[in-house]
């Protein structure tokens, strides 16, 4: 039965996408194997996994928001693509995800299905075939999408660039996870928050001490305002700054499929070994 894990932050540009496939490619490198969902309006997931970007309309009909819409119609297994990495399959984002909210709310009404629990009926119907489920979510607090993602994961990671914004953002998003699992009775378990994008300068470390180490009140007053309570949660292993994330948007592809020596690469091979070790698996 697949282990499900979602990248999840409320904001753009913290690096969900880039850590959805490259997580999944490691996964597969590693001979499991891996269905991705991507439920981002922008298809970016997609694009990298299948090499068609939103405007070729290659999965027109064929992507998540007609599965919803065929529920209990067409089987869920028919709407899951091969991609262009051996072991990743893909359930994609077409020009019709931002009608999904409205589809759900259809869905609930017919069938009596909540509409934040569909994804955890409609992976159960294949998780079975998967070592691991890794969803991509859209850069929003509180969307329903969100909502499914969240519900139907074991774990979640929360990437963030060294910024308060996204600190802000990982809070958020961390209070919905509560929320769920007090709602549903359930665990959601917070795998990790992954810094993205680092640099090696004495401004990320000194952040990095900011925000999620400094628990001394005289030295850093404004403690309660940023992540120490997650400083037990940040992987070891950070992502760091690198063309090679660039090229991958170029080529269409997984940075760890243009130059995995490139050192954002190492970092996902490592984060991928790091989560093996916290997930025993």
């Amino acid at each position: 039965m697949a282990i499900c894990i979602s990248i999840v932050v409320g904001k753009g540009g913290a690096g969900k996408t880039t850590t959805c496939v490259n997580l999944a490619t490691a996964m597969a490198m590693d001979g499991k194997k891996v269905l991705v969902v991507d439920t981002d309006t922008q298809a970016n997931t997609t694009m990298f996994l299948t090499g068609y970007k939103l405007n070729e309309k290659a999965f027109g009909g064929k992507g998540l928001f007609d599965m919803i819409r065929a529920w209990g119609l067409i089987d869920v297994e028919n709407y899951i693509h091969h991609s262009q990495i051996d072991g990743i399959d893909v359930i994609v984002s077409n020009d019709a995800t931002p009608l999904i909210p409205q589809q759900l709310e259809t869905l609930e009404k017919v069938s009596g299905i909540k509409a934040q629990e569909f994804m955890l009926h409609a992976l159960s119907q294949v998780a079975e075939n998967y070592d691991f489920i890794v969803i991509d979510t859209p850069p929003a607090q509180n969307d329903v999408l969100v909502r499914n993602a969240l519900l139907a994961s074991d774990h979640i990671i929360v990437p963030v660039k060294l910024d308060e914004q996204c600190i802000d953002a990982l809070k958020l998003s961390d209070s919905l996870r509560l929320q769920l699992e007090k709602e549903y009775d359930t665990e959601i378990n917070l795998l990790g928050v992954l810094p993205t994008m680092v640099e090696r300068t004495a401004l990320t470390t000194y952040y990095l001490d900011l925000a999620f180490r400094n628990t001394n009140e005289e030295e850093n007053p404004a403690r309660q305002e940023l992540a120490v309570p997650y400083k037990d949660k940040i992987f070891e292993n950070y992502i760091h700054k690198g063309n090679v994330i660039n090229e991958s948007s170029l080529y269409k592809k997984p940075a760890l499929m243009i130059n995995k020596k490139a050192k954002p690469c190492i970092d996902y091979l490592n984060l991928w070994q790091e989560i093996k070790e916290r997930i025993d698996r």
